[in-house]
């Protein structure tokens, strides 16, 4: 019974060692050449704030600022028109 617990126990780190393996050599894609200026950033963009507009339902992005002081301030513009006041962040 010890012998075949060890023997068990071998076989399962076995899986598990060649499971790790099985998932890092999938993950790296060696047929791919590539520039990475041309396929890795294009898609790369900065996280934007957005909410709804009150007035009329489209999209409100968020617009920041350095007041007079150094202070970051921050406020929601719409196309519409509609803004929010500058808020200190």
């Amino acid at each position: 019974m010890k012998r075949s617990k060890k023997l068990l126990s071998l076989v399962m780190g076995m899986l598990l060692a060649f499971s790790l393996m099985a998932v890092t050599a999938a993950a790296y894609d060696a047929g791919h050449e590539h520039d990475c200026a041309m396929c890795c950033e294009e898609g790369i963009e900065p996280y934007i704030f957005v909410k709804q507009c009150p007035e009329c339902g489209g999209s409100a992005v968020e617009e920041t600022r350095n007041n007079a002081l150094g202070q970051r301030q921050s406020r929601f513009v719409c196309a519409c028109g509609w803004h929010t006041n500058w808020v200190n962040i």
